[in-house]
């Protein structure tokens, strides 16, 4: 029989994490596993009540969380929140960059105006979310950044180049600030999901049997499916990863 030497320690206890746009779908599937390991979680989302009351069902499991509203592509807005939640939460050891905008029509009559919201949402707010958070983490020297990122940072998407062209921007930021903040005791890592079943993908429900045939798995996505490799990065078990992406596809990227 095999002795176990040493256990990976999934513990969050005693963490505090921000979670963007984690009111429902991917990103309270990441909230709900972090604080099942016994992580406080911060759930913004640009619609409060939802937020709240996300927050409010992780208490009613036993957990300790607290909703944050506000649109993720207000500057002001984003600049405050790591402030909000240490002010909240005593600290701030983890954040999730997960808010994102989505829009889809052809890209040649693609807006400007919409293309400027959804590239600031969804790759200049991370980054001065980054600049925000990681002054609590240097000073505690310990942090974890995971950005969520999409298969369309690999496939492209003629119909929602924007938000495409942010994602793959978001893979670069996250190889760049892992290779800054690693002698931080940071960790800056990505995960990609593929197709999900969310409220975003609402519209495609009467045909998401057929979608799934396309899935090597067979199956579409379910937000708890993000919270395995999600808790893996964000916590010590996973102290060795940096500046990696991850793809939760259902092996969708590479059939």
């Amino acid at each position: 029989m095999l002795r176990v030497i040493h256990a990976p320690n999934f513990s969050m206890q005693g963490r505090v994490a921000l979670l963007t746009g984690a009111g429902r779908g991917i990103g309270l599937g990441i909230a709900r596993a972090l604080a099942s390991a016994g992580c406080a979680v911060a759930i913004q989302d640009v619609d409060e009540l939802v937020a709240r009351d996300a927050a409010r069902k992780i208490e009613d499991e036993g957990g300790r969380a607290i909703g944050l509203g506000g649109d993720i592509s207000d500057a002001k807005v984003v600049a405050s929140l790591p402030e909000r939640v240490v002010q909240e939460l005593g600290t701030l050891h983890v954040l999730v960059n997960n808010a994102s905008i989505q829009s889809n029509s052809p890209w040649i009559e693609a807006k400007l105006e919409q293309m400027d919201r959804e590239l600031r949402a969804d790759l200049l707010m991370p980054i001065l979310l980054c600049q925000k958070c990681v002054p609590y983490m240097r000073d505690q020297k310990w942090g974890r950044i995971l950005n969520i990122g999409s298969i369309q940072q690999k496939q492209g998407n003629a119909g929602m180049m924007s938000y495409s062209l942010s994602k793959a921007a978001l893979e670069k930021m996250t190889m760049t600030l892992a290779n800054r903040l690693a002698r931080d005791n940071i960790t800056v890592n990505l995960i990609a999901p593929g197709y999900f079943d969310t409220v975003r993908n609402e519209k495609d429900r009467p045909r998401m049997a057929e979608i799934a045939k396309g899935i090597p798995v067979g199956r579409i996505g379910q937000p708890e499916d993000c919270g395995g490799i999600a808790l893996l990065l964000c916590s010590e078990a996973g102290a060795y990863i940096t500046g990696q992406s991850i793809y939760v596809d259902g092996g969708l990227s590479v059939a």
